[in-house]
């Protein structure tokens, strides 16, 4: 079973090593064009999710949830999922999510993540959610779209605000080295 708990400050950590230090990141860090080199340190992570990813204080612009296994009487913290809008147009947001290890891949535990924010999400009023996988993330394409995402051609000032279009247009992994994945709620 899988449960979503608010993220805290003290979660921000955990959260940094799991992205860029786990035994899967080595893979993701690649899609992304990073080398042991040119992580990100801990302080531009921090830049890139703020204290109200943590704090819950402008749930607005965006916030970070803790996935939570129970499973025989334990619970483990097994990943991290966030939505963010700041940059998006009324009523977008995209989730981003990665697991703490390999282990926890293929389990089903990232898609019942999904499920379970996109509920949380709707109730506060967004109808459309997006996400921008690298295309070579084959397992987790394949997780997004068990949970209802579509794969779409990205129409960048239709989905950001025009001061964030040419920041984030070509998303994180460069000019066509990703799939735009839409959940409509």
């Amino acid at each position: 079973m899988i449960e979503l708990r608010k993220a805290t400050i003290k979660d921000r950590k955990k959260a940094y090593q799991w992205l860029y230090f786990s035994d899967f990141s080595d893979f993701l860090n690649q899609l992304q064009g990073y080398t042991s080199d040119n992580l990100p340190s801990y302080k531009e992570f921090q830049s890139d999710y703020e204290d109200y990813f943590f704090t819950g204080s402008q749930e607005e612009r965006g916030r970070c949830y803790i996935i939570v296994s129970r499973k025989n009487g334990k619970t483990d913290d097994i990943g991290i999922i966030s939505y963010t809008s700041f940059h998006l147009q009324d009523k977008i947001t995209e989730f981003d999510i990665w697991l703490k290890e390999r282990s926890c891949t293929g389990h089903g535990y990232g898609t019942k993540a999904i499920l379970q924010l996109a509920s949380r999400i709707k109730d506060m009023g967004y109808d459309k959610v997006i996400m921008r996988p690298s295309k070579h993330n084959k397992m987790a394409i394949r997780s997004y779209k068990k949970a209802g995402f579509v794969e779409e051609g990205l129409e960048p000032a239709s989905y950001y605000l025009p001061e964030y279009v040419d920041e984030f247009a070509d998303g994180d992994c460069g000019p066509g080295g990703d799939v735009f994945l839409v959940l409509y709620l």
